[in-house]
């Protein structure tokens, strides 16, 4: 009757343990699946905010050539339209905007201001 006992306990360690390393096993897996999940969603909001980011350089751009076009076509620029136009221009280049927009900085910073 020994030997029954010690066999069974000897048996259901066994099942203990192979079920221990399946649950440990389980738990590994799901904590993979869900870290690449959370990377999925990193990734996915990266590629949404350099999205974001470059349509507004593509926006500031487009208003920046506008407002160069008008401006050097009046012949002069208010102070409040300076102001506002270099704001533009700053956030353009900081967001990453490349040297297209120095030379008309330039040319609008050139104009006559006026007060207004």
């Amino acid at each position: 009757m020994g030997y029954v006992i010690t066999a069974l306990i000897t048996i259901i360690t066994g099942v203990l343990v192979f079920v221990l390393q399946m649950v440990i096993k389980e738990n590994r897996e799901l904590h993979k699946e869900k870290e690449e999940a959370q990377k999925a969603k990193e990734k996915a909001a990266e590629k949404r905010a350099r999205a974001l980011e470059n349509g507004v350089v593509s926006l500031l751009r487009k208003e920046l050539l506008d407002e160069h076009t008008k401006y050097t076509e009046q012949g002069y620029i208010s102070s409040k339209a300076l102001e506002v136009g270099l704001s533009m221009y700053d956030a353009y280049k900081d967001l990453g905007g490349n040297g297209m927009m120095d030379h008309l900085k330039d040319e609008i910073e050139a104009l006559p201001v006026k007060k207004g």
